[in-house]
């Protein structure tokens, strides 16, 4: 049992979010993510500044969930995975685009995409539909009107040929 286990869905949200975040500052700076999430859960650890934080209001309403260690340490292990398997996830991404170059997706969907696939490919312990869900979701809160469509259809495609034993990874 891994300390992930014991993390409630709105802890994983959360970390799933500040994956992105993270993942989103990295790509544009390319400043050690650990550097980034330290600096980020210094921010969120100040309740004001976290209320202001989020786009759509914070997920952390309550005292239920905040930004304990475990929300770090797993948003640190899915954008360290996904970064060192980047290339291996954009070959499957692109062959499921019609007529659209990787290069032409939205910086936002691709990253969603490669977090996502990252999470299906990588981590046993999550279900590939959960995984499906949350990027879904999460691309509804970052992404553009079309995002989130977009999101389901690469990733839920990509699903079918795992089921199908179409693709190996």
């Amino acid at each position: 049992m891994s300390q992930f286990d014991k993390m409630n869905r709105i802890e994983k949200r959360i970390s799933r979010s500040l994956s992105l975040q993270i993942y989103y500052a990295w790509d544009m700076s390319q400043t050690h993510p650990r550097e980034l999430l330290d600096h980020m859960k210094y921010l969120l650890d100040d309740k004001e500044i976290n209320d202001n934080f989020f786009i759509n209001g914070s997920p952390i309403d309550n005292d239920e969930a905040i930004l304990n260690n475990n929300i770090v340490d797993y948003a640190y292990k899915l954008i360290e995975a996904t970064i060192n398997n980047s290339d291996e996830i954009d070959k499957f991404i692109t062959k499921k685009l019609k007529n659209w170059d990787l290069k032409r997706i939205a910086l936002i969907d691709k990253l969603i995409l490669r977090l996502s696939l990252t999470e299906m490919f990588f981590f046993d312990e999550i279900p590939n539909k959960v995984s499906i869900v949350e990027g879904v979701e999460i691309a509804k809160i970052y992404g553009n009107t079309e995002s989130s469509a977009f999101v389901n259809g690469v990733l839920d495609s990509l699903y079918n040929d795992l089921e199908d034993n179409k693709i190996k990874i």
